[in-house]
């Protein structure tokens, strides 16, 4: 395993090394990741020799908060697993308007932009905290599909976990009102309750900035009157 940093066009140069030798200090002064224990136990790879090529070929990388790693329309060449932090996802309207569609923040959840292996993403990706993600290259991970025909299925039940999460969401974007999403969301997304800025839930909803202002007010008020 080998571990990078990357550059991010927010704040200065000389602020973003400072930021990035104080995490790697941090990550090198706890416990380190078991690269492997993370393939066999959390995402439930099977074979030790798909295992050990996996550990082989996977790189440790930070991102900062506000950089954009995945891009809309580039190339599938690496899949992504999240460490920590929160990511979130997002498409472009016809007017360059940004529209959140999703969230990352789960250890381990994957972070691909599609549900392929090949072709291209659909998404944007940005971090909205400072992350660590586990990156390998897509061509590797279908390598070990090859090696394990077990994999498959690995791979189809990291594809069900996150077609049912988007399947819940869209349920309640589209059966809720307003506030019914706004309550969705905090139970549902607790995790990240007070660290997503608020423009980005709202988009998230599907509701105005003003509006979800106006729907925590209301929200406040009757939790006061009871």
């Amino acid at each position: 395993m080998s571990y990078q940093s990357t550059s991010v066009p927010v704040g200065s140069r000389r602020e973003q090394e400072r930021a990035r030798r104080r995490r790697k200090k941090e990550w090198m002064t706890k416990a380190p990741l078991d690269i492997r224990a993370f393939y066999r136990d959390t995402l439930g790879v099977q074979g030790e020799d798909v295992i050990e090529l996996f550990a082989k070929h996977t790189s440790f990388i930070y991102r900062n908060k506000g950089e954009v790693f995945i891009h809309s329309g580039e190339p599938v060449t690496t899949v992504r697993y999240l460490i920590s932090g929160v990511a979130r996802g997002y498409v472009l309207d016809d007017e360059g308007k940004e529209n959140v569609i999703c969230f990352g923040y789960r250890y381990g959840q994957t972070l691909l932009g599609t549900a392929r292996l090949t072709g291209r993403t659909s998404l944007y990706y940005e971090a909205v905290t400072d992350m660590e993600i586990l990156e390998i290259p897509a061509s590797v991970i279908l390598q070990g599909i090859q090696m394990s025909q077990q994999n498959w299925a690995v791979y189809l039940r990291l594809l069900t976990e996150n077609y049912d999460d988007q399947v819940k969401i869209q349920i309640a974007l589209n059966t809720m009102s307003g506030e019914s999403r706004y309550r969705w969301f905090l139970e549902d997304f607790a995790d990240i309750v007070g660290i997503v800025p608020q423009n980005y839930v709202a988009s998230f909803l599907g509701i105005q900035p003003q509006s979800l202002s106006r729907i925590k007010r209301q929200m406040k008020a009757k939790e006061k009157n009871e």
